[in-house]
């Protein structure tokens, strides 16, 4: 799921298989990487990224 900074979920990435991980990188932060458990997704968002536990 994809939330705004308040906390309210926003949107909704799927996958064909079960997200393990994800983080952001790309030389302007803003590519979306996601991990499972055969393959590593990646796409570029419209802004930078954070991640928080």
């Amino acid at each position: 799921m994809v939330f705004n900074k308040d906390g309210k979920p926003i949107g909704h990435i799927k996958l064909p298989e079960y997200c393990a991980n994800i983080c952001f990188g790309g030389t302007k932060g803003n590519r979306l990487f996601m991990a499972s458990s055969h393959s590593i997704y990646a796409l570029y968002v419209n802004t930078r990224g954070a991640t928080f536990v």
